[in-house]
């Protein structure tokens, strides 16, 4: 008990609780380690937010990585696949008679606010400095309108301004026209016949609009405004059915009411179906590159015959017979067309023919097989797995549609009410993409090999030389050891610019370019850093632990192995870190010395994966990366303790 509490007790007052526990050392003591470990952890937050970050970014889909706001857990958009097309189409959900639904999106429908001329009464002229601006407001059954204030008479009523006769307003209140207003689609407006109308003397330029419960009669209607686009939706089931045809092969025909909706129907020649256009999208013709490796070839144009548009694997091409010059002619893809040559794949040979969506072909680079020139889309992913593939043919505008019989239900809805139909759920999608993604045309498994390659040569180079240069100065006796010993240390405070050019001139002259040979030839001649902390290391080690090998008539060499190097396991594992880091996170001389894709280490490798696919793969790239920190992460985690011990040791001197 403290000193203070005693004097109370000798006053003869009993100390309250407080006062003991503020007065009490151990108090004190769990007051500072509480501190202490906030301090600690809220320092360990800190630094290890943007791991968890890009741990967390590793395993979302591209799209939720830069959302605003961001969506911290990962989560899988819900989509289903439309039909037999590689088309996934997203699901929201959506509320409808007090329930959630899970609903695809049918298209777009544009409305405008309409007033049956026949329930217009009360008609009213009025200043136009009476009356406010416009301000969209929304009324109890759902309809937006241009409401106006109109102030007369110390009394404000809302009213909507109909036309403008000079400087004044013909306006009605909102009371009085409620029920003649009503939502109708624009195209429905826009197609009625124009009529002139008179209500009250006023005259309105109206249009005829067949009435939504009985089609033979038509109402004179008045535009008022504003417009608004609603989503027509509808159940999920319907994407199953979708096809794909060509946009301009689809024409219109007509509109077909739907559940509380109106979808617009389309027709093709020759079909006696009607269709409901769900999307419409510019498309591309691929084929998967490593096929036009194995089957494609140039073919002069004298040997191709007449040209004509066939469906090859559900995809219009032009085919053509090609005649070698031994052998029966046999039909070929003509996949790129050119003046002298074209490239060709035999019809049977073109299994990967497909159609792509152009928007997942924006980062296609420049190829070319002899003079004809065509376009590279690496990494692209449409479900049958990551592929180099080639755009072929020319992009044609295509329409995601579906048999007017496979709508049963549909609705509109405002498109603020819908919601992404969403799930926590981990994707390692990123992952399995980003091994199977091309770099120039090397996968990025052989990055990691190279790396690791280096880093056992690094390790086994540096654990030759240091050792036995660091026993030898810390042990062995000779002329003149001191003054090679600074020369050493000097060798750390030379900058590396100034040795790389002859170091590289000496490689070159070797011919050791754009090989492997100068990222680890030099650690088989030591390092300046490792000596220096190896020396130290064996100095604190007693020589009396050596005198029963040299009596046994040990040699240095049996010495150092039997007797130096087990008792030197935390500075050999602190070796080993280093080295690992260093060979690990090494980028500016794999970038000069190598040229080559299929010789880079990861950090050279992750570098121009990132300028490949950094701005359309996100998660590719994100978890690339988390996978170029796996391994230098486990050698710090499983070594930790060797590293601390032998960083402890370091300097230590009996």
């Amino acid at each position: 008990m403290a000193g203070s509490t005693q004097s109370l007790r000798s006053a003869g007052r009993v100390p309250s609780r407080w006062e003991t526990l503020r007065t009490s050392k151990s108090w004190q003591r769990g007051i500072r380690h509480t501190l202490s470990y906030i301090v600690l952890i809220v320092g360990a937050a800190f630094m290890l937010f943007p791991m968890i970050w890009m741990l967390s970014a590793s395993l979302k889909p591209s799209w939720q990585i830069f959302t605003d706001p961001p969506i911290w857990i990962p989560q899988n958009w819900e989509q289903v696949q439309a039909g037999s097309t590689n088309r996934e189409l997203s699901l929201f959900k959506v509320p409808y008679n007090g329930e959630d639904r899970v609903v695809a999106q049918l298209g777009t429908r544009k409305y405008t606010t309409v007033i049956d001329a026949a329930q217009l009464h009360n008609l009213q002229t009025v200043p136009s400095n009476q009356v406010g601006d416009a301000v969209a407001t929304t009324l109890d059954n759902g309809v937006t309108l241009n409401v106006r204030d109109w102030t007369a008479n110390g009394v404000t009523k809302q009213v909507v301004a109909l036309s403008k006769s000079g400087d004044n307003l013909v306006v009605a209140a909102i009371n009085d026209i409620r029920a003649a207003i009503s939502r109708v689609p624009l195209d429905a407006v826009n197609a009625g016949k124009r009529a002139n109308t008179t209500v009250e003397g006023v005259n309105f330029q109206a249009r005829q609009v067949a009435d939504a419960s009985d089609p033979s009669v038509t109402h004179d209607v008045i535009t008022v405004g504003p417009q608004s686009e609603l989503t027509i939706v509808g159940p999920q089931e319907i994407v199953s059915h979708a096809t794909i045809m060509p946009a301009d092969s689809l024409s219109h025909a007509g509109f077909a009411k739907v559940g509380n909706t109106e979808l617009r129907l389309f027709q093709v020649p020759n079909d006696p179906n009607k269709y409901v256009s769900l999307v419409s999208e510019t498309w591309q013709p691929v084929i998967n590159q490593d096929e036009i490796d194995k089957s494609g070839f140039l073919a002069p144009s004298d040997h191709l015959g007449t040209r004509s548009t066939q469906q090859v694997k559900g995809v219009a091409v032009q085919v053509a017979s090609y005649k070698p010059d031994t052998g029966d002619p046999y039909d070929v893809v003509i996949l790129i067309s050119g003046t002298q040559q074209s490239l060709v794949i035999p019809v049977a040979k073109a299994n990967s023919l497909r159609l792509a969506q152009l928007g997942g072909l924006a980062s296609a680079h420049g190829a070319t097989v002899g003079a004809v020139p065509y376009r590279i889309q690496d990494g692209f992913s449409d479900g049958s797995g990551v592929n180099s593939v080639a755009l072929v043919g020319e992009p044609r505008e295509m329409a995601l549609v579906v048999p007017q019989s496979a709508v049963t239900d549909a609705f509109d809805v405002n498109p603020s009410e819908m919601q992404r139909d969403m799930y926590a759920q981990l994707s390692f999608k990123g992952y399995s993409e980003a091994l199977q993604s091309k770099v120039g045309d090397t996968f990025f498994p052989t990055f990691f090999r190279n790396s690791f390659v280096l880093v056992i040569l690094n390790t086994i180079g540096h654990l030759i030389s240091c050792i036995v240069v660091a026993y030898a100065f810390a042990r062995l006796r000779a002329p003149g050891k001191g003054v090679l010993f600074l020369i050493l240390l000097s060798t750390m405070m030379l900058p590396f610019p100034v040795t790389l050019v002859p170091v590289y001139e000496i490689f070159r002259d070797m011919n050791m370019i754009n090989t492997l040979w100068p990222l680890f030839l030099r650690s088989f001649f030591g390092n300046a850093f490792l000596i220096f902390m190896l020396r130290q290391f064996f100095m604190a080690i007693p020589q009396e632990l050596e005198e029963p090998a040299r009596i046994d008539g040990a040699n240095v060499l049996q010495i150092i192995w039997n007797v130096i190097v087990p008792l030197s396991r935390p500075a050999i594992a602190t070796v080993v870190i280093f080295t690992f880091w260093w060979t690990w996170n090494s980028f500016l001389e794999p970038f000069i010395y190598l040229s080559s894709p299929n010789l880079f280490p990861v950090s050279l490798g992750l570098n121009f994966f990132k300028d490949q696919y950094g701005t359309i793969y996100y998660d590719r790239m994100i978890a690339a990366s988390v996978m170029s920190m796996i391994p230098m992460l486990l050698i710090f985690f499983f070594a930790q303790r060797y590293f601390i011990e032998g960083i402890q040791l370091t300097g230590m001197k009996s």
